[in-house]
């Protein structure tokens, strides 16, 4: 049976790990801090570790948060900041020491939720 991509990953662990590495680096970029200055960051974090869990494919999460369109729709979040985001995630992972087939399947996964966070 294969592994899910929760279980490669590592697991809530290594979900919380990336989830504060990434906050941390994104709170000292110029371009996308000032979207989270207002943020109570405990519940945002909380809230991305729990939709990473739920999206990587553990069966015993369930991201109960608002829905991604809602919560992003006034934050007027470019194409620009969002790969700015995949970039951060990006090279967390890589620091995490994640084999790239796995992450080249977490941005995509990512990225494929682009529509419901950027609006043009």
């Amino acid at each position: 049976m294969d592994q899910s991509m929760f279980e490669q990953f590592g697991g809530d662990g290594s979900i919380s790990d990336l989830i504060d590495q990434f906050y941390y680096k994104v709170l000292f970029d110029q371009s996308l801090r000032s979207m989270f200055l207002k943020a109570d960051m405990t519940r945002v974090r909380l809230q991305q570790k729990t939709f990473f869990a739920q999206m990587f494919g553990c069966v015993h999460t369930k991201y109960t948060g608002k829905d991604l369109i809602e919560v992003h729709k006034n934050l007027s979040i470019t194409d620009q900041q969002f790969d700015r985001f995949l970039h951060h995630l990006k090279c967390i992972l890589a620091d995490m020491n994640k084999p790239q087939e796995l992450i080249d399947q977490i941005l995509k996964k990512v990225d494929s939720h682009r529509n419901l966070i950027v609006f043009k």
